[in-house]
């Protein structure tokens, strides 16, 4: 890889990056697959994709174009609340692998704790058993359905990817994964613009203090968490950027002054009646 890289062990053996690209909302197929293709380049191997995204062939496209052997890439993909039960997830799992153009999914989520989600998690625990699916985790599970889960699911979800950033970083649930070894993956690690995190006087000062971006700093508070950020860009530049992070740690003095930043205030609260008819409206 041209930048350093640390790894994070997941409960069921595996290493994963624990930094990773997001591809939520890259643009178009062509514009997608360029991003993975720079992705790569920048020293990526960790990729977030999903059903729903509408772009996992792009993504596909883009690993198989690179030539880096497909053992040295993860993959994160997603079933999408309406492919909910047994039947229609082993259909969506189908579906992801042809799209994706490989034999094997690094990890599969479940979207949305929506839905028949057991019957999609006894589907995926059988598929993980013929080492199709070599791990299964969840997204946008909170406290309650992850305990649920836990205590009911034959194979432990291995991540959960959830919102997170500065502003709302989600210290209980937080508390609750790493009690049961579930490593977490940070959507909108910078709020996507939609809060202005950038302009905080504690982001803007540890900037200069370590004399990095304010994106670097914030990427390198989640990594020290333990968290695994999920950034996007399609800017080559800007992914080499988000990637520079392994050579420097924030103190435990200024991780602590990061705690101060959080405000529990969420992008989308999918839990609550809006949020949740808001997700069920999406196809």
């Amino acid at each position: 890889m041209e930048e350093r890289m640390d790894f994070r062990i997941l409960n069921n053996g595996s290493f994963v990056p624990s930094i990773g690209f997001g591809t939520y909302k890259t643009g178009t197929l062509d514009e997608t697959e360029q991003a993975v293709t720079n992705a790569l380049n920048a020293g990526y191997r960790l990729f977030d994709t999903a059903a729903y995204y509408d772009n996992e062939e792009a993504v596909g496209n883009g690993i198989k174009a690179s030539g880096i052997n497909r053992s040295d890439i993860i993959i994160t993909t997603k079933i999408w609340h309406t492919d909910a039960g047994y039947d229609a997830t082993i259909r969506a799992v189908e579906n992801s692998l042809k799209k994706l153009d490989t034999n094997y999914i690094d990890i599969m989520l479940i979207h949305q704790p929506i839905g028949d989600y057991y019957g999609s998690w006894r589907a995926m625990e059988e598929l993980y058993d013929q080492n199709i699916l070599r791990g299964l985790g969840v997204s946008n599970f909170y406290e309650d359905r992850l305990i649920d889960l836990i205590y009911h699911a034959n194979v432990r979800p291995v991540v959960n990817q959830i919102e997170c950033h500065p502003f709302n970083q989600r210290q209980s649930l937080w508390e609750i994964m790493r009690k049961h070894q579930i490593v977490g993956m940070a959507w909108s690690p910078f709020t996507r613009d939609r809060q202005p995190i950038f302009d905080h006087p504690i982001i803007k000062s540890l900037a200069e203090k370590y004399g990095k971006t304010k994106h670097q700093i914030i990427l390198r508070w989640h990594i020290q968490r333990g968290m695994i950020p999920l950034p996007k860009s399609n800017s080559l530049e800007h992914m080499k950027s988000n990637c520079d992070v392994f050579d420097f740690k924030l103190s435990i003095t200024d991780m602590d002054l990061m705690e101060l930043l959080d405000q529990r205030a969420f992008l989308e609260n999918h839990h609550t009646a809006a949020g949740l008819e808001r997700i069920l409206q999406l196809k």
